[in-house]
């Protein structure tokens, strides 16, 4: 063995020490969890305690007075709260000119303890636009009282 060929070896062996593995023997490490990606409002959610609905036409007329209709029903033995401050705020885009942006119990065309409805006008330009609405609202049982936040979108076609 040459010169060259035993360095070359002895570089080897010093490389390989017991107290770190080899890439080899290295337990394989897993993959990262991938990032959780918010989903966008939907129009309605459902769940045990309350429904919340955004609904409206399936196509408005650019220009003209158009109306979507935000419900809140209370559901399995719970209640809306009528002492709770409940609001509604919304935001459109540009194209999309509302009459009043933010809510309130005053402002529902019906507010009971079943449900809580408000009537949401605005004017829009021709395309698809986006109306979402942030609800602030509690549900309740005698015993106990949820405050919630939820937001709701409904997708808008306007001709």
């Amino acid at each position: 063995m040459n010169t060259k060929h035993a360095l070359l070896a002895l570089a080897l062996v010093a490389g390989c020490s017991k107290s770190e593995p080899s890439s080899a023997d290295k337990p394989a490490e897993a993959p990262a969890p991938a990032a959780k990606v918010a989903e966008p409002p939907k129009p309605t959610i459902e769940d045990t305690t309350f429904r919340l609905a955004l609904t409206g036409a399936q196509a408005y007329e650019a220009g003209k007075l158009g109306e979507a209709q935000l419900v809140l029903e209370a559901r399995g033995g719970y209640h809306v709260n009528q002492d709770y401050p409940l609001r509604v705020d919304v935001k459109v885009p540009a194209g999309v000119k509302l009459e009043k942006a933010s809510f309130g119990k005053p402002d529902a065309s019906q507010f009971g303890e079943e449900r809580a409805r408000f009537v949401l006008p605005f004017k829009a330009e021709p395309g698809a636009h986006d109306l979402t609405a942030t609800v602030d609202f509690a549900v309740c049982t005698k015993d106990t009282c949820v405050p919630d936040q939820r937001t709701v979108a409904l997708p808008l076609a306007v001709r």
